[in-house]
């Protein structure tokens, strides 16, 4: 999905409303789900600057118009793509703001016996152990975290035991995990909204803070455009300061679930920078 030129009328944003309002380029889950655009808002109040989305969608349909100087601030996961941003110089300070979790998800019989349990490490090493098979889907970023799930265990996968599933076939995920008896990683929102299949697996974990993944911010350098940065700056902050930090562990609770759609980042005191 690309959105080019929109502007979030939730929050109030334009011309009028700021003499520079905070062009961005935002990961397609943010839009979809009502957070930056309440986000917006809440800057928007905050500040009187209005806030500006000239991309969204994924990680790869974002980062090219930041680095044409057409986006002053972006967010997507932590990844390579948003790192080599700030290595090659076209953006700076890189922090982290929000995250979003996984679900470990499985057959409904659950052969491996792990339904219920509270420690995604514990649950894959069962999962290993029964000689289940795992499903892998690297286009999700659960790559990433099955690698830190797996480390924390010191465990490894047999590869005789795993599912490769190719980058383009993600909305099939799960339909393809239920058809090889798989044991998967897949987030929790599109799980729960829909948006992928759920194939019949049933949820067998989740709530594990190891499932979660961080979402990353970053401006551009002050030297392109002073004003543009020192707005960039701010709505930054703002994403980083103790209120939207607490705004955020409540937001769309009971929308999905009991838990929020996003959660806060451990920020230190006075870290956050000046948001208003």
């Amino acid at each position: 999905m690309a959105i080019v030129a929109l502007i979030l009328a939730a929050g109030g944003c334009g011309p009028s409303a700021s003499p520079v309002a905070v062009r961005c380029a935002v990961i397609g889950g943010m839009i979809d789900t009502g957070l930056w655009p309440e986000v917006a808002a809440r800057f928007r109040q905050a500040t009187g600057i209005g806030v500006q989305v000239v991309a969204a969608g994924p990680k790869h349909e974002i980062s090219g118009p930041f680095r044409r100087g057409e986006a002053d601030l972006i967010t997507m996961h932590a990844s390579d793509e948003i790192i080599n941003l700030v290595a090659d110089g076209v953006g700076e300070q890189p922090q982290p703001w929000a995250r979003n979790d996984l679900l470990l998800v499985g057959p409904a019989l659950d052969p491996a016996g792990v339904r219920g349990m509270a420690d995604a490490v514990a649950a894959l090493g069962r999962i290993i152990a029964s000689r289940s098979r795992i499903l892998v889907h690297r286009s999700l970023g659960a790559s990433e975290v099955l690698h830190d799930l797996l480390a924390a265990g010191t465990l490894e996968l047999d590869p005789e035991r795993v599912v490769s599933m190719p980058v383009e076939h993600h909305r099939t995920l799960l339909e393809r995990a239920a058809a090889e008896g798989a044991y998967t990683l897949v987030g929790r929102i599109p799980y729960r909204n829909g948006k992928i299949p759920d194939g019949g697996l049933a949820v067998m974990v989740e709530g594990d803070p190891r499932l979660r993944r961080p979402y990353v911010v970053v401006v551009r350098p002050a030297a392109s455009e002073p004003q543009r940065h020192r707005a960039a700056a701010r709505l930054a902050a703002f994403l980083r300061s103790p209120e939207t930090q607490a705004w955020l562990a409540e937001f769309g609770r009971g929308h999905l679930d009991d838990r929020p759609l996003f959660f806060p980042v451990a920020v230190p005191e006075g870290a956050h920078g000046a948001s208003r």
